[in-house]
């Protein structure tokens, strides 16, 4: 109780003024051009594509389906896993396919945490659901990507859920510099003194997904989430739009007995 009471005291207060140019011309409360589509997998039960910037996800859901020598499960399982592309990443480091294994393990995990409070397991029992993400390109930015493309997927999949999961990152790039920056590039990760990740529902007003590395100020950190959860807000506003587009596509699709997705593309 003591820590939801501190939580809701970091977020009611005022976010930090952005007023520097970042080198990709942004503000430090813009996001990067960001662009949602569902229903690009005609051959999965749901699908959809995000871009942040130069980060590009895809992720493809199956099930749910029977899950085999699990008969005694009352409630479904979701199961992640993350890929990269072999062009994923812009590096000719020997060591990269190391790192990768060891950054796919801990992306899976994270995307488990973030999406399987969205799902209603208890819908679903005996059975295993799904999903199947990709980097396509990491441009910074990939674990936000990834969840709410997952989310988005899932949606698209007419799976039962309690609501969308919106992400988003913040970095701070200098400890005692009091900037904070939203949706940060793969550049401004590695220079950040300290970043972190927000998940949330905001149909429940809930936090799935919480993370953050680095050092920083108690009060730098506070900033760095009421930035990113106002950028995972504006995520979640584009994700319902393109599945509102996805849906009305698909309903004039039908009585004309052709398929077709739906997509958002905005500049935010």
């Amino acid at each position: 109780r003591a820590a939801h009471k501190t939580l809701r005291l970091v977020l009611d207060e005022p976010p930090p003024v952005a007023d520097t140019a970042r080198c990709d011309g942004r503000g430090d409360a813009e996001l990067r051009r960001l662009l949602v589509r569902t229903g690009v997998l005609p051959k999965a039960s749901g699908s959809a594509y995000v871009e942040m910037g130069e980060t590009k996800v895809l992720c493809a859901i199956f099930g749910p389906q029977q899950a085999d020598g699990h008969d005694f499960l009352s409630h479904g399982r979701l199961e992640c896993t993350v890929k990269f592309s072999a062009f994923a990443r812009r590096t000719t480091d020997p060591a990269a396919a190391t790192t990768d294994a060891s950054a796919t393990a801990a992306l899976s995990a994270s995307l488990s945490a973030a999406l399987s409070g969205s799902v209603q397991l208890d819908q679903y029992p005996k059975s295993l659901i799904c999903v199947h993400a990709m980097v396509l390109q990491d441009g910074g930015g990939a674990l936000p990507a990834l969840v709410s493309c997952g989310s988005a997927a899932l949606a698209h999949a007419r799976l039962k859920l309690y609501g969308l999961v919106a992400a988003c990152g913040a970095a701070i790039p200098d400890e005692g510099s009091g900037r904070v920056l939203l949706d940060p590039s793969a550049s401004e990760e590695r220079a950040a003194s300290s970043r972190l990740v927000a998940a949330t529902v905001p149909e429940l007003s809930h936090l799935p997904l919480l993370e953050q590395e680095g050092r920083a100020q108690f009060e730098a950190v506070a900033a760095a989430l009421r930035r990113a959860l106002g950028g995972a807000a504006t995520v979640h506003e584009r994700m319902r739009e393109a599945l509102l587009a996805e849906g009305q596509t698909a309903s004039s699709a039908r009585k004309r007995s052709r398929g077709g997705g739906g997509a958002v593309d905005a500049a935010a």
